[in-house]
């Protein structure tokens, strides 16, 4: 087994049974994006919502803008989905991979998405959260290794995890 493999597996089992539970899916992130896209509002009522492992590149490539707008429950129902697609994939353009680490910023006081990072996401998610970041700035620095690092030193001095 490869360290990408593995490390999609243990980013599988950390946001096991992780559904969008009334947040913002994708598709309506895009549109207010877009300031209302009657495309992206249609695509929003048959959007995925249970299992993040069905939503793949094609769906999130496209809509990288729209992870500004995703809430805490959206961008930690859409996370899991981009690691694991970036992994897998890679990002030639580095759009997605962007606006994904800009995402994962941590306010001074700890928060993201105006929510705790440890009540947003579990102790094995921060886990896989660390251990994605580690490996972009270690083993594929192409996903941005700068922003990696100012992710990860946020997680730490601001969460006290990592």
């Amino acid at each position: 087994m490869t360290q990408t493999q593995w490390l999609v597996d243990y980013i599988a089992k950390a946001f096991a049974g992780v559904s969008l539970d009334g947040g913002i899916d994708i598709h309506a992130a895009q549109s207010m994006d877009d300031y209302g896209n009657p495309e992206e509002d249609q695509l929003s009522k048959t959007a995925e919502r249970i299992d993040w492992r069905r939503v793949k590149m094609a769906t999130l490539q496209p809509r990288f803008w729209g992870i500004t707008f995703l809430d805490a429950q959206g961008f930690r129902f859409y996370a899991p989905a981009i690691m694991t697609e970036l992994l897998i994939q890679g990002d030639e353009t580095y759009n997605l991979s962007a606006w994904f680490l800009s995402g994962l910023a941590v306010s001074p006081t700890g928060e993201m998405k105006e929510v705790p990072f440890d009540e947003l996401f579990n102790s094995a998610q921060r886990a896989a959260i660390i251990r994605y970041l580690k490996h972009v700035v270690h083993n594929d620095p192409s996903l941005g290794k700068e922003a990696a690092e100012q992710r990860l030193h946020e997680i730490q001095t601001r969460t006290g995890k990592g």
